[in-house]
């Protein structure tokens, strides 16, 4: 038996080592239940892990939630990079060798546990993953993220306006992914494409082609370094409109001047839920639909295992077709187990996100 936040309520989720894993929970347990334990590998270092910290403070509330649950969320730094998400995912493995559930944030740590989940046949709950590499479908893997497939028409529509496409991106598996997807949407649109080390970002982001190409628009496949990566193309003196995706979303972009008038796309979060409010009031901060993610997929996640157990393919058949409203808005899953839910543009407009209606303003 270990601890996690049950015991210490204002402590973090602690990882298997931690030594205060090692306090007895049995008395919190609901009698005749096992423990089942949740490996969570999140970016907690690295150049994302403000998201990851937006994650384990979501998965956190759902801990709060849900006093006496037998579930034992362990909480794994994967770190920003495949390295450290593949030793994450080797820890928890060595730690709960018989673990069924696991959690992956974010597109490199997913894919890199994908094969093994899907041969062990465990569930595996891909958040954060805008691009996962689905090699099966006999596979256990739940998709709270719609990603590319979904995403990527979206923003073909929106840059079809526009003649000359700059695309700049991270050198990853969720940067290459749209930029393949858009290749094959619009590719009489795109006049180039740059990629960078978001690690390095001075040392690898060269913008003077971007310059020469003179484009109408510049779509930006950033993440965490989003706001230095506006900051560098406007200190270069290039004032082209800038548009992103879901994943640029975060508080710190409102600190800038820089990124004014910056567009991207969201989910349509259902903000009457409130998991928001009790957020903003916990941690001062509004919620970005990374915590919203967190929070529907642990919640929904501590229902399935209330109505299976570690049944892997109970799980499966639970979460096929499923239909639910959250925090995401309302999100069903397909018959792959696949989330979707409504898309809408915003706009960084006056130090505030808003609503961006494009279709109206600009067609």
């Amino acid at each position: 038996m270990f601890c996690i936040v049950l015991c210490l309520p204002s402590s973090a989720f602690y990882p298997p080592d931690n030594p205060l894993n090692n306090i007895p929970i049995t008395p919190l347990l609901p009698e005749n239940n096992e423990i089942i334990p949740v490996g969570i590998l999140p970016m907690q270092s690295g150049f994302i892990s403000d998201i990851g910290e937006e994650y384990v403070r979501a998965f956190e509330m759902v801990q709060e939630d849900n006093p006496g649950s037998f579930l034992l969320p362990v909480v794994i730094d994967a770190g920003s990079n495949t390295t450290t998400g593949l030793s994450a995912w080797k820890t928890l493995k060595s730690s709960y060798p018989n673990s069924s559930i696991v959690v992956t944030v974010a597109s490199w740590t997913t894919n890199v546990v994908y094969p093994d989940a899907a041969d062990e046949e465990m569930v595996q709950i891909a958040l954060g993953s805008a691009v996962v590499n689905r090699s099966r479908l006999d596979d256990y893997l739940v998709r709270f993220t719609p990603g590319v497939e979904q995403e990527s028409p979206v923003l073909a529509e929106y840059l079809d306006q526009y003649d000359r496409v700059v695309i700049l991106g991270g050198n990853n598996d969720y940067a290459q992914g749209y930029i393949n997807a858009l290749k094959s949407l619009i590719p009489e649109k795109i006049v180039n494409i740059v990629q960078y080390d978001p690690d390095n970002l001075s040392g690898s982001l060269d913008l003077t082609s971007v310059k020469e190409n003179n484009p109408d628009i510049i779509l930006l496949l950033s993440v965490s370094e989003a706001g230095a990566v506006v900051e560098m193309i406007r200190n270069n003196n290039i004032s082209t409109p800038l548009v992103g995706t879901r994943v640029i979303e975060r508080n710190t972009l409102l600190e800038s001047p820089v990124t004014e008038g910056l567009i991207f796309t969201t989910p349509a979060l259902n903000r009457s839920e409130p998991f928001f409010s009790r957020y903003r009031e916990k941690y001062g901060e509004e919620a970005t639909f990374y915590g919203a993610e967190g929070y529907d997929a642990m919640t929904i996640l501590y229902d399935a295992v209330q109505a299976c157990g570690d049944d892997q393919k109970c799980l499966s058949s639970w979460f096929t077709e499923k239909e639910y409203p959250g925090s995401l808005g309302d999100v069903r899953f397909d018959e792959n187990r696949v989330a979707y839910y409504p898309l809408e543009f915003k706009i960084i407009r006056n130090g505030t996100f808003e609503q961006y209606e494009w279709m109206m303003q600009d067609q």
